[in-house]
């Protein structure tokens, strides 16, 4: 079925995303090294824009909009969410992150994309026993919905208000609205799904709309990235572009386990007000924060043998 919308829909987005880091590395990487929390509230801004579109789209039209389901909090959600955390380590970012490098010219991050799907794959081949089932849900009451919609839009304001001075949350806010919107027409879509699909050659799990939508999403991130002169061409680097294979295959099966990838989980699992998408994005970033605090320490330690040195 062909939806001119959507497909506008994730060109928007993917624009967005390419004028804006909502990369929960570089993010968790600045608050920890630098101090500046900044890129945490732009990743806020984002899940609470696209909270109160989801939602207030869902109160509009229950019985047609589905919000994700809920999904206990396993053993296999937790090893998902960490090795969500360690292979975007590794890649140097996560789902989000890539489409903005990649956009931005750098050719490394084709390793990811080949990375998400082969460790799809792996996930589905050895664990297809124990993965958990993505579902959508209409079952949510009123009084969640509009609580929510309430508790997102607190959130917002309050942040806007902490970045008044600044210019850059309009981006953040489009690029979750848009999300919203996207999640709203097409229930748990994702680029990676597209990926995934072609690597288990499974054409009846990618539909043609799903990969117009992910030409889309990344065609609007490379256009918008070359009318704002941030395009510049990396050609791969063996090393760089191994580091990102691994982070990616590490990041495709976590996403297996969990189900869903950290641009699921930030901006349609969390926003549709599910416990395990918040569990698991907080895990993640939980574990990308432990890395780079560990890494300072060690550098700190370094400085301090350097000066005792003779």
């Amino acid at each position: 079925m062909f939806d001119a919308l959507l497909l506008l829909l994730t060109l928007l987005l993917g624009a967005a995303l390419a004028r804006v880091s909502l990369c929960a590395v570089a993010a968790v990487q600045q608050c920890v090294g630098q101090r500046e929390p900044a890129a945490l509230m732009r990743l806020l801004l984002a899940t609470s824009a696209a909270g109160m579109v989801l939602l207030a789209s869902s109160g509009w039209s229950p019985m047609r909009m589905a919000l994700p389901g809920a999904l206990p909090i396993t053993l296999p959600l937790i090893s998902g969410a960490l090795l969500l955390g360690a292979g975007a380590l590794l890649n140097g970012a996560c789902y989000l992150g890539s489409v903005l490098y990649l956009g931005n010219g750098n050719l490394n991050f084709l390793f990811t994309l080949l990375g998400l799907g082969a460790g799809a794959r792996m996930a589905a081949v050895w664990l297809s026993a124990q993965l958990p089932a993505m579902h959508a849900s209409m079952a949510i009451s009123d009084a969640l919905r509009w609580a929510g919609f309430g508790l997102f839009a607190v959130l917002a304001a309050s942040l806007l208000a902490m970045r008044a001075a600044r210019r850059s949350a309009a981006w953040p806010l489009l690029a979750g609205a848009v999300a919203g919107l996207v999640y709203a027409r097409h229930p748990g879509w994702t680029y990676s799904q597209v990926v995934d699909s072609v690597a288990s050659a499974d054409w009846r799990g990618a539909s043609w709309l799903a990969n117009l939508a992910a030409l889309s999403l990344f065609a609007g991130a490379i256009i918008s990235s070359i009318w704002s002169g941030r395009w510049h061409r990396q050609n791969p680097r063996p090393a760089r572009a191994l580091r990102c294979l691994a982070g990616g295959l590490l990041m495709g099966v976590g996403a297996k386990l969990i189900p869903g990838g950290s641009d699921m989980l930030l901006l349609w699992a969390i926003p549709g007000l599910t416990l395990y998408g918040a569990v698991a994005y907080l895990i993640m970033l939980a574990t990308l924060a432990l890395s780079f605090a560990a890494a300072e320490i060690r550098r700190q330690q370094n400085r301090k043998a350097l000066k005792l040195a003779p």
